[in-house]
């Protein structure tokens, strides 16, 4: 094959499918992009990002689970008036133990 310069180019060798499917699994635990994964292993970008599509095609789609739904918090309205200017809305019973902490820390650092 020649490039643009009529000069003939270089193919690297082929990776083999086992080392592919070693780095895709590295990859994936790396928590690096693409791009930077491939930079630092000398892998040609566009050739990564092919690996990866190929590999996508190939692992099944995801199925649909069943999940149990608790039941929702009932809806509630509380304001806290914390001094003057500062006030606590609470709109779920959920946010009530948040705000317990944040009023303990409140009060734990206004008696200092």
């Amino acid at each position: 094959m020649k490039n643009s310069n009529g000069f003939a180019r270089q193919r690297r060798p082929r990776t083999p499918l086992r080392r592919r499917n070693q780095l895709l699994a590295a990859f994936d635990r790396s928590g690096l992009s693409a791009a930077a994964f491939a930079r630092q292993h000398g892998i040609g970008y566009t050739t990564f990002c092919g690996w990866r599509h190929r590999g996508a095609k190939n692992k099944p789609s995801p199925a649909f689970v069943e999940i149990q739904l608790s039941e929702p918090a009932a809806a509630i309205a509380l304001r806290i008036d914390v001094g003057a200017h500062a006030h606590l809305h609470l709109s779920s019973a959920s946010q009530i133990e948040l705000a317990a902490q944040l009023l303990h820390r409140f009060n734990a650092l206004s008696t200092c």
